[in-house]
């Protein structure tokens, strides 16, 4: 993050006489069409103020500055030491030269009451009104001005312009203009639906327009940034640090042999780099709303998100607004407060054996520390479903990790937690991908708690698929299945076992093959594991396997077949990753058949 600046100034002097046209703008500012609108806002005590200031005069700034002298004003412009010479009033500068410094303030000093952009570029304002207009609170609002001379390029007045931004009638209108550059595909179609539904309009000039903000939208936090700006934006909030594990990274030491393929194979990198990694004590009132989502009263908490190095991070339960801000459902509102000390341990989708594995058991790591600096922590997690057989995964999970019974609480509802603790994931699935060498610790001692010592064993082992299973169907699994037979391995379906007997097959075979998902998992029990062989269709772009397999000294095959759907070029559908598909014998099982000879 780059370094910026701040400065206090307060000026309790007359404006000296030098200033002539200063003075004026002062003076005058009763006229201005904005002060008459603010003073009919409900009043509110110790308002937060913004001003971007542009490059406009200071004489026309103070005018703007005025009506708001007895507030919190905040000035924020690409260079500091041109202060605004205004009697009685207090005024924070801060420096942001860019439009990421711009935004880094915006999310210290949120939420704000009053939003003043004097800066309004209709050039560049497209993206910038998508990123700053979600910074006023609920109630708050947000005032955008235009240079005259600029008129032309919203059509003579701002009023108009700025609805064109802002209302879905005009957005269809665009479309069908053809204005595929500035509004285009569905992402942008919902972020002018939230926008609409969010603001008013108050009032409006030529140059000029004032919108109320009418929803709460809430700031997504990512992990490197939370530490400091909940410190500065949610004062009421402690958060505390019990452990760290700070960035680094490693070779991978997996050999990979990715086979033939009809289009280019991404996310099999040789080298793994992994950020910092907090664990976090959070002492206020936080909402655990299931499916991992965490969020205070303006924030939601970087533990929300699966994929939290993404550049537009989400949650289920979320209704997503832009990279920065999203806003949550009614019926993710808490009625009720939990007392004592928690352990989140939640993952994207409950009772999903693979989200478990991956998502719940790379937040362990932080458990034992936890649990020494709060004696009666528990372990909590929302289930799948308002039943306790729901939960039956996790808490074997949990309770194999060394956890106690009476230590797991599963939730069904929302809830207000006054004393939380979270654990950054050491498993980020999407780019950028990385594991924690440190999880082997994890795995470990899963191991020792879970793996059934009466399992049979078995050298090779083929992990299929019941025909249970309805997502990326291998229509000609039995076919596969006979191949490796003829070869000796012995086919296994995991989800017909018992979870302890997976965990022991998983733990004698020094051959493990498969079609690729989440029943290869198990190998976190593998320890004689020497060849991994994974089958599976070109866009199933999971790359789970190839992280599990980083952190082991083997040798790795992947075997590729067409999708019945294909991505499309340069993009990607859900229905494709979930695509049935016919394992490729034409182009596969000559290597294949080697492969398995020479093992």
């Amino acid at each position: 993050m780059a370094a910026v600046q701040s400065r206090k100034s307060t000026e309790s002097v007359n404006p000296p006489t030098a200033r002539p046209a200063e003075q004026r703008s002062s003076a005058g500012v009763e006229d201005h069409p904005l002060h008459r609108q603010l003073v009919a806002l409900p009043a509110a005590a110790d308002r937060t103020v913004v001003v971007l200031p542009g490059r406009l005069r200071r004489s026309t700034v103070a005018a703007w500055l005025t009506p708001f002298r007895s507030d919190r004003l905040h000035v924020i412009s690409a260079a500091i030491g041109s202060e605004w010479q205004l009697a009685d009033m207090s005024i924070t500068h801060h420096v942001a030269q860019s439009a990421e410094h711009l935004n880094w303030h915006l999310k210290l000093l949120g939420p704000i009451d009053v939003f003043v952009d004097l800066a309004g570029d209709p050039a560049d304002y497209p993206e910038a009104l998508q990123r700053r207009l979600f910074h006023p609170r609920s109630g708050g609002c947000y005032a955008v001005r235009f240079p005259r001379k600029n008129s032309g390029a919203f059509g003579g007045r701002a009023s108009e312009w700025i609805g064109s931004l802002l209302d879905p009638g005009r957005l269809c209108q665009s479309h069908a203009a053809g204005d595929a550059d500035r509004l285009s595909g569905a992402a942008r179609d919902s972020a002018v639906m939230e926008r609409s539904e969010s603001t008013a309009l108050l009032s409006a000039g030529r140059d000029f327009v004032l919108l109320h903000k009418q929803q709460d939208h809430y700031l997504k936090l990512r992990d490197a940034e939370t530490n400091r700006v909940l410190a500065v934006r949610e004062p009421d909030l402690e958060v505390g640090v019990l452990a760290r594990r700070i960035a680094g990274g490693f070779d991978c030491g997996a050999t990979v042999i990715s086979h033939e393929s009809a289009v280019p194979i991404p996310a099999l990198p040789t080298r793994v780099e992994y950020p910092t990694l907090w664990l976090r004590h959070y002492a206020g009132r936080v909402a655990l709303a299931g499916n991992t989502l965490m969020y205070t009263d303006s924030s939601v908490l970087p533990d929300s998100f699966r994929h939290h190095l993404q550049p537009n991070p989400g949650n289920l339960r979320l209704i997503n607004v832009s990279a920065d801000f999203a806003r949550v459902p009614f019926d993710r509102r808490p009625t009720e407060t939990l007392s004592g000390t928690f352990y989140q341990i939640e993952s994207t989708f409950p009772g999903h054996f693979g989200h478990v594995m991956t998502e719940l058991v790379s937040r362990l790591w932080g458990w034992a520390e936890a649990k020494r600096a709060f004696p009666d922590l528990k372990a909590v997690f929302h289930a799948r479903r308002p039943r306790e057989a729901a939960t039956a995964l996790e808490r074997y999970i949990l309770q194999g990790y060394g956890i106690a019974a009476e230590d797991i609480v599963a939730l069904n509802d929302p809830v207000y937690l006054e004393s939380v603790v979270s654990a950054s994931p050491m498993w980020h699935n999407h780019l950028p991908h990385y594991v924690h060498p440190d999880i082997t610790e994890v795995w470990q001692r899963l191991a020792e708690g879970l793996i059934d010592g009466h399992a049979p064993t078995y050298d090779r082992i083929f992990v299929s698929r019941t025909s249970r299973w309805k997502r990326r169907v291998c229509r000609n699994a039995a076919d596969v299945e006979r191949v490796f037979e003829a070869h000796g391995f012995t086919v296994i379906y995991p989800e017909t076992l018992d979870l302890g007997v997976q965990a022991g097959l998983f733990a004698n075979a020094t051959v493990i093959a498969g079609f690729g998902g989440s029943a290869l998992f198990n190998m976190i029990y593998a320890r004689k594991m020497q060849t991994l062989i994974v089958l599976s269709h070109e866009a199933y772009t999971a790359r789970n396997e190839h992280l599990f397999s980083c952190l082991r000294d083997i040798t790795v095959h992947y075997f590729w077949s067409l999708p019945d759907i294909p991505h499309p070029p340069g993009g990607w559908l859900q229905e494709a990753f979930y695509s049935s598909w016919e394992f490729d014998f034409a182009r596969n099982e000559g290597p294949l058949r080697s492969l398995l000879s020479s093992l």
